[in-house]
């Protein structure tokens, strides 16, 4: 049995080997049958390498098999030996893979990825990221094709393959492609781009902190025109300022969480404290790191964190930053003036207190600790309190261990 077979498979290699070298060079083009006879299975891989005395793996001899390319791949009319040359010689030579055969015809592609972070170090084809990593080795599709490697619900688990950034999957980009079908919603190409990936500290990056805005507002375009004209974007804009955040430090890169959920809503305090609780960034700027811990420890605040700690998927009925800062559209307090922040801040209040009057906002302290300059009456009152309170327990505990020693000695004379 095992010689019957050995004689069918010496017959099928030196039908391959015939058919190659007599058939004329157009018929070779266009049939690929006398490959598949050998690739066309796994059992065929198995057969061929056994007449051969080949050993393999299973990963390797699964790795041999090719399917027949379906009919709509843009790669219709192209023969195996196109872009395996080599292929003619059988056994086929050591290293015959080792060349890329896309950059025949895909030259300007190649030029692009070599200009990427997948580009080759030595300026060829031996790139980084071999093309069909991502494309596809043999049933290569257009891009339209919802069955293509690089459809919309594909991409990631080629990204991902290399990177390890599986929050992505977890983020509100990912859930819409991946759980809601929305082919519309951010891929990796939709932020990096397809050939010509760039690492985000190269300038013409797409994710370079400059352009971070223009490639989140190809899809949110109102948001991000907001966002330069703020005081963080324009900083951003006018000089590459490092300290002030993009779109990506406040909803992160990959893992973007839904910014209506109560849970982002909790954190956002947070998420502002990363930059102004920061004392030497705000030295720079003259801004006191008092903005971010009065309003923690002011009743609002201090309710946000026990929510946040205890509660977090609670909704919270309490002012977070941005209810009186704004979401993208954040305006530097100096630059607006005071009249108009009283102005604006009294609508703000008037949201959650619907009777608040021009009166009500005297119990705002401007995010400063009260001193002897500014806010004098509830600073003495605050300093009053700290020496009355712990004075008058002192006194007491003073007078009561008056008492217990004065009732012992006197037990003890009589």
């Amino acid at each position: 049995m095992e010689s019957k077979r050995n004689h069918s498979v010496i017959h099928t290699i030196a039908a391959l080997l015939l058919g190659l070298l007599l058939a004329p060079a157009g018929v070779a083009l266009a049939d690929d049958s006398a490959c598949l006879d050998c690739h066309g299975s796994l059992q065929q891989v198995n057969d061929a390498a056994s007449s051969m005395d080949l050993k393999l793996n299973a990963k390797r001899m699964a790795d041999l098999v090719v399917t027949t390319a379906s009919p709509d791949t843009p790669h219709v009319g192209i023969a195996c030996t196109d872009c395996h040359p080599k292929a003619t010689e059988v056994p086929h030579p050591a290293g015959m893979l080792q060349d890329n055969p896309c950059a025949t015809c895909h030259d300007d592609e190649l030029k692009q990825v070599n200009a990427s972070a997948h580009r080759d170090p030595a300026g060829g084809s031996h790139l980084r990221a071999e093309c069909w990593a991502c494309h596809g080795a043999h049933d290569v599709r257009s891009l339209k094709d919802p069955k293509s490697t690089m459809a919309p619900v594909n991409v990631a688990s080629r990204c991902l393959a290399c990177h390890n950034k599986r929050a992505y999957l977890v983020g509100v980009h990912g859930q819409g492609v991946q759980l809601a079908g929305l082919d519309v919603s951010a891929t990796c190409i939709s932020c990096h781009g397809g050939h010509n990936i760039l690492a985000p500290s190269e300038t013409g990056s797409r994710v370079a902190r400059r352009n971070i805005s223009f490639t989140c507002g190809k899809c949110h375009g109102r948001v991000a025109e907001t966002y330069r004209k703020s005081v963080h974007g324009a900083a951003l804009m006018a000089n590459d300022n490092p300290d002030v955040p993009t779109c990506s430090d406040c909803h992160e890169a990959h893992g973007t969480p839904d910014p209506n959920t109560n849970q982002f809503r909790l954190s956002s305090p947070e998420l502002c404290g990363r930059c102004h609780n920061n004392a030497a960034m705000m030295a720079k700027y003259g801004i006191s790191t008092n903005v971010y811990k009065t309003y923690v420890a002011d009743f609002h605040g201090t309710t946000a964190e026990l929510f946040r700690s205890s509660s977090p998927d609670q909704p919270l009925n309490q002012a977070v930053c941005y209810d009186c800062h704004g979401y993208h559209d954040v305006e530097s307090v100096r630059g607006v003036g005071k009249a108009q922040i009283v102005k604006r801040l009294l609508v703000r209040c008037q949201v959650c207190h619907k009777a608040a009057q021009a009166s009500f906002l005297s119990a705002w302290t401007d995010h400063y600790i009260p001193s002897p300059t500014r806010y004098a009456p509830i600073y003495w009152v605050r300093v009053f309190y700290h020496l009355v309170i712990p004075g008058t327990i002192g006194f007491f505990l003073l007078y009561i261990a008056v008492d217990v020693w004065g009732r012992r000695r006197q037990r003890r004379s009589s």
